[in-house]
């Protein structure tokens, strides 16, 4: 799956491979008890477990080396296992001429014998055993579905970080920085402290991608989930009335926004960074509140007794497509707002099939988001989106980073799409083609509304908001 999944899988087809995973989990689970519940003092049985596994591996085809490379997390411990000798208390012993605790060896090579069978335990399971098949393994031992999700999420989040760890290396190498050398651990030791805080980023985006499609920290439980509100036909579809936000820190985002979109209307966002128009964006579904101000969605107030129905009808799209893809395939990922939403059986599994195919995905279905390019991942995104058939959609920076052909491919799924729509962008071609009416918002107000190609013909309207039409481009 990926970086995660190549990092850990390795692909075959020998019988190891083809055992069924539940039986493979079994067994690992069972081989790390019995290393557990083992005398220190039974050496012999720490042989006989390492050359059990070292059979695994020979029948598996997997070679030795792949797992020495992986253990390497496992130093710390390693370390602390060599330091015991000389730091525990007891009988001592000379040894080479040095004088070792035997309490303090025997604890040392507690940890490092049954640490490293444990951790290789692990690494065969996962090397001979794909995610997605692991999970499965799960839910056939009728592992209780929160677990299962738990395990889902973690698998998922580990091939993003793991990703992202890949490329902070192929930065840092590109640059003439080798962290394989010991001269730059500083540098290793400050690209770890990144990760982590890029990590936490990324899951707080996780989380509110979840929150957009209804998550509410329980697995769906079956239910009808809930009574769906009829909207109001004859109401506008967004009404915001004066909305001003400011965040807990004291920054004031929003200091009073109004906009009216009616049914079908495709709108497009303008405006530089930092004028509001992500923190506008999330108090549309409700994912941000607190401040002053109304939003209606189909006259239907975004208050807190509305959000799972809010949710429904406005499905946001968020920049970055990885923190909208958490789980192991794209067929599982458009099917996760749907079943919070209380779609189950063949009515699940018609929504997701419709919303893949209407983005063009339908034979990506059962493929890791990772495995995709940048365009598809982005379509499987909105398919996640358009499965819980939301009256309003929101796109934040459809079109950043991909390429002309990815470009234009996305462009013509949006057009094909009979949906009031909301578009968040700094690709001012972008918003002529697909939205015939534009909104400026700078400052956290908005500062000009009225059709897209007189907003972008006014250039000093956009110089004194630093927007710019790019290099060469013309209106038509």
């Amino acid at each position: 799956m990926s970086a995660g999944h190549g990092f850990l899988h390795r692909p075959g087809d020998s019988p190891v491979h083809r055992l069924a995973p539940q039986v493979k989990i079994v067994a690992a689970v069972v081989a790390v008890l019995c290393v557990v519940a083992t005398p220190r003092e039974a050496f012999w049985a720490f042989g006989a477990y390492l050359l059990a596994l070292g059979v695994v591996w020979a029948v598996a085809r997997v070679p030795v080396r792949w797992f020495a490379a992986r253990s390497v997390i496992e130093l710390p411990f390693v370390l602390l296992a060599l330091v015991l000798p000389f730091t525990g208390a007891g009988e001592r012993v000379d040894v080479l001429g040095l004088s070792v605790s035997a309490e303090g060896a025997l604890a040392g090579w507690n940890i490092l014998a049954k640490g490293t069978l444990g951790l290789l335990t692990s690494l065969t399971l996962a090397a001979t055993t794909a995610p997605h098949d692991l999970l499965l393994g799960l839910q056939r031992l009728r592992m209780p579905s929160v677990l299962v999700t738990i395990a889902t999420l973690m698998l998922r989040y580990a091939e993003v970080i793991v990703g992202e760890a890949r490329r902070m290396r192929v930065a840092r190498i590109s640059r003439g920085d080798d962290p394989r050398f010991l001269w730059q651990l500083g540098a290793t030791a400050r690209g770890v402290g990144s990760l982590f805080i890029r990590s936490y980023e990324r899951g707080e985006r996780v989380h509110l991608a979840m929150v957009s499609r209804g998550w509410t920290g329980r697995m769906p439980d079956g239910g009808a989930g809930g009574a769906v509100v009829e909207p109001q036909r004859s109401a506008p579809a967004l009404v915001v009335e004066r909305l001003a936000y400011a965040y807990p820190d004291g920054h004031q985002a929003l200091y009073g926004v109004n906009l009216r979109v009616e049914r079908g209307e495709r709108v497009a966002v303008l405006g530089p960074n930092g004028a509001g128009k992500t923190t506008f964006v999330l108090h549309l579904n409700g994912v941000l509140g607190g401040g002053s101000g109304r939003v209606e969605v189909a006259g239907l107030p975004v208050e807190k007794a509305h959000l799972k129905e809010i949710r429904r009808r406005v499905g946001v799209v968020f920049q970055d497509p990885d923190d909208q893809l958490f789980l192991p395939t794209a067929r599982q990922d458009v099917a996760f707002g749907p079943a919070n939403f209380g779609l189950r059986g063949a009515e699940l599994d018609e929504r997701v099939d419709r919303a893949l195919a209407a983005v063009g995905m339908a034979e990506f279905a059962d493929r890791s988001p990772l495995h995709l390019s940048g365009g598809q991942r982005r379509r499987v995104a909105l398919a996640t989106v358009l499965a819980c058939d939301p009256e309003i959609l929101v796109l934040d920076e459809p079109s950043a980073n991909l390429e002309p052909v990815a470009r234009r491919e996305l462009a013509e799924v949006l057009l094909g799409l009979d949906r009031t729509m909301l578009m968040v962008t700094h690709d001012l071609p972008y918003a002529l083609q697909l939205c015939p009416r534009s909104v400026l918002i700078d400052g956290g107000v908005v500062v000009a509304d009225g059709p897209t190609r007189e907003l972008l013909a006014d250039t000093g309207l956009l110089a004194r908001h630093r927007l710019e039409l790019p290099f060469g481009f013309r209106l038509p």
